[in-house]
């Protein structure tokens, strides 16, 4: 008989203690001879844990792309500053100089006057030293214009000693200054706190009013039927609106207003038949508002769609369309172009002439508060001031009637 001849046996690769954990290569790569030297789990495990939170924070900064390389040359600097000094502790090192950020200004993004996100020198730390060698520049020459006679050795010396004293002026300026602020932040959360239960008071006060159109109890002003049925006659007072805007000449108010009656009584119509229907149905209040709300905006965009196409084949339209072409052409750009600008200058024309019929048609619904007088001081007289200026309230119109329920 044949005899299988069993095959080589392949072990397991075995990771060892000073092997970079994986993930983690590219940052522990600068201190791989310290990580190497930590003989216990639980040291590794911390390191590790204290390098995911920064490689997460850096993420922040510069990208989850940039942040092993920021942290990688950040542990590269902070060992080559040791100078060829042996790392005694390496958990302690790495935990207390190796990866935490040392800033050397109020940036965010510095670490040791480099920043994180770009790579270049911080222009914060330079204009911090910049101000650090300005005093140092004034106090020499204070000293040597003061005491011009005195020796190189004593000259260094006072010059040290008013230094010292300006730093710690501007260091108890500043304490000053954190306090005061201290300050102004805890009066601050006095206002706030202060704002705050306001705020909540009146958001009580507001959920336990009653519904103002049908009296429902704790409907904070207005409730869910009356909320939907409001937002449908607003659609179909705006619906009606630029029915009217585009459907004949706008400058006899009296037409317009007839107009514009009839376009809201075609809609309120229309609106009326699906929720009486609806109504018939058995559906509930909530439901009907819901559909009729849904409706009357429907019935808007397709107004207002009928609108642009309309007004985009008008003469003005079209005129705009090609004046804006002929422009074009002029400054010998491509016929598609050209086309494209004058597509756009056509939507364009068509939105201003929609929104000027607009404004005619809903002065209809505005009543005027100046009366035809005679004279200037008449004029002024009935003319209302700035607080005086009434508001015109919008119309309503009921859309689910009582006698579909």
């Amino acid at each position: 008989m044949r005899q299988t001849v069993p095959g080589p046996v392949v072990a397991k690769p075995v990771r060892l203690r000073w092997s970079l954990p994986r993930g983690l290569e590219q940052v522990l790569d600068p201190v791989r001879l310290e990580w190497a030297r930590i003989g216990h789990a639980w040291g590794r495990t911390r390191v590790r844990v204290a390098l995911k939170a920064e490689l997460r924070r850096l993420a922040g900064i510069g990208g989850s792309e940039q942040a092993p390389v920021v942290l990688a040359e950040r542990l590269e600097r902070r060992l080559a500053a040791q100078r060829g000094e042996r790392v005694r502790e390496p958990v302690g090192w790495l935990l207390s100089r190796g990866l935490p950020q040392r800033a050397e200004c109020h940036a965010s993004a510095c670490d040791d006057q480099v920043r994180m996100d770009t790579g270049l020198v911080c222009p914060s730390c330079e204009l911090l030293i910049g101000d650090r060698r300005a005093l140092r520049h004034q106090v020499v020459q204070a000293v040597v214009a003061e005491l011009p006679r005195w020796a190189p050795a004593e000259a260094r010396a006072e010059v040290e000693r008013r230094l010292s004293h300006e730093v710690a002026l501007a260091a108890a300026r500043d304490a000053v200054r954190r306090e005061r602020a201290v300050v102004e932040r805890a009066r601050r959360e006095v206002v706030w706190a202060r704002q705050r239960e306001e705020l909540a008071t009146a958001k009580a006060e507001l959920a336990a009013r009653a519904c103002e159109e049908c009296g429902v109890p704790e409907a904070g002003g207005l409730c869910l039927v009356c909320s939907q049925n409001r937002t449908a006659r607003a659609a179909v007072e705006q619906a009606a609106q630029v029915a009217a805007a585009v459907s004949g000449p706008v400058q006899d108010l009296g037409v317009v207003a007839a107009r514009l009656a009839a376009c809201r009584a075609r809609l309120e119509d229309e609106v009326g038949r699906v929720t009486g229907r609806l109504w018939g149905e058995g559906m509930p209040e909530a439901a009907v508002a819901w559909e009729a709300r849904t409706l009357a905006e429907q019935l808007l965009r397709k107004e207002q769609a009928r609108a642009r196409d309309a007004l985009l084949d008008s003469a003005k339209a079209q005129a705009e369309a090609e004046r804006v072409f002929a422009i074009e052409r002029a400054r010998h750009s491509g016929e598609l172009q050209a086309r494209a600008a004058a597509e756009q200058a056509r939507q364009r024309c068509a939105e201003f002439l929609l929104a000027q019929r607009l404004g005619q048609v809903r002065a209809v619904d505005q009543p005027s508060d100046c009366a035809d007088v005679d004279g200037w001081r008449q004029r002024l007289a009935v003319r209302p001031l700035g607080d005086e200026v009434r508001v015109p309230q919008p119309r309503r119109c009921q859309l689910v009637g009582a006698a579909g329920r």
